[in-house]
């Protein structure tokens, strides 16, 4: 099923990919020009659902389109969001819920390409508790992250399905803490990604964990995508449209390539499991595709998914103010023309 819907992928951004390197004027990766740093914040750490940001500095991706390139760790997607607020960083990876609250306080950013069509937000919990649906959760505790998107639409997943949060032990920790508090069963489930922690965790544990997606009850919010700040959007619209084009090249060939991708990972983070990390990057690919994506485009934002994500965030996930044109949330405008 991977190679099929790798192959969707390729189909769909290989040619636009081109298009986009010559329309930048991009002579290819042996003729010298100036780069213009750039830097990309990550929510947490380097990981195999992130490994494409890593592959395409390495594949000389983001170079052909005149950036240099700095991957960053980040301290969590709130962190994430102020440093690119502050101009410390040009951009930040960043889910729909998260730049809406971001927005609502004051932060000008604007989503440049949303890559994850569907939430990869996820409960894993021990088999044996028989945690198979929210209401399941009353009683439990659940291990969460602080400043982290599992943890906010947590509570909106509680409330949607009409379970008392106040019924539920929530602990937020950090991201070592929560795994260590799950892992050694102080904890009954855990929060994460389906194409991260729900797998890893899986390669640790000492007996059999279940998954429910929040997207199977009501929470479909959309996942990672890139934000800039509104200035950089409009000062430097190349520098966008560069970085948006490579990220979704890197994608592509990433899905086509996981052991190139999770080899990049790897000069970063040397720890790691390879297997378990490529697993993770196999887990991706059916998030980035929708209806929108094969009419559109890889990273196409679809209106009413931001009409609907922000109806749910003001009902649900302390969102205290929305806006009249969701459209002031993001941009198609730097994608690759689909053909």
């Amino acid at each position: 099923m991977f190679r099929s819907i790798a192959n969707v992928l390729r189909i769909a951004t290989s040619a636009a990919a081109v298009v986009a390197c010559l329309a930048a004027g991009v002579a290819g990766p042996g003729i010298a020009k100036d780069l213009v740093p750039v830097t990309v914040r990550l929510a947490f750490n380097y990981n195999g659902h992130r490994s494409p940001y890593l592959l395409g500095v390495d594949k000389g991706f983001y170079k052909e389109e005149g950036l240099d390139v700095k991957v960053l760790e980040g301290k969590g997607v709130t962190s994430s969001m102020q440093l690119v607020a502050s101009k410390q960083d040009t951009f930040a990876i960043v889910d729909p819920p998260s730049l809406m609250l971001g927005v609502a306080q004051g932060m000008p950013l604007k989503q440049v390409v949303q890559l994850y069509q569907v939430s990869p937000n996820a409960v894993a919990s021990w088999t044996s508790t028989n945690i198979h649906k929210p209401a399941d959760l009353v009683g439990k505790t659940v291990a969460t992250l602080q400043g982290d998107t599992t943890t906010t639409m947590l509570y909106a997943l509680l409330a949607k399905n009409g379970v008392d949060a106040k019924q539920v032990k929530i602990v937020a920790s950090d991201g070592g803490t929560r795994n260590q508090t799950f892992l050694s069963k102080r904890a009954d489930a855990i929060t994460g990604f389906t194409n991260d922690s729900a797998i890893g965790l899986k390669a640790l544990a000492d007996a059999p964990i279940s998954v429910f997606a929040y997207s199977e009850f009501g929470i479909n919010t959309m996942g990672d995508g890139v934000a800039a700040h509104v200035d950089t959007i409009k000062e430097r619209p190349d520098v966008v449209r560069g970085f948006v084009h490579a990220t979704i090249r890197a994608y592509q060939y990433a899905l086509q390539h996981p052991d190139e991708a999770i080899a990049s990972l790897a000069k970063v983070a040397p720890s790691i499991k390879r297997d378990v990390e490529i697993e993770k990057l196999e887990a991706t690919a059916p998030l980035l595709v929708s209806a929108d994506t094969n009419a559109h485009g890889i990273g196409y934002s679809a209106k009413d998914k931001w009409e609907a994500t922000q109806k749910l965030m003001l009902e649900y996930g302390g969102l205290s103010k929305g806006v009249d044109d969701v459209s002031v949330y993001y941009t198609n405008a730097f994608l690759p023309k689909s053909k």
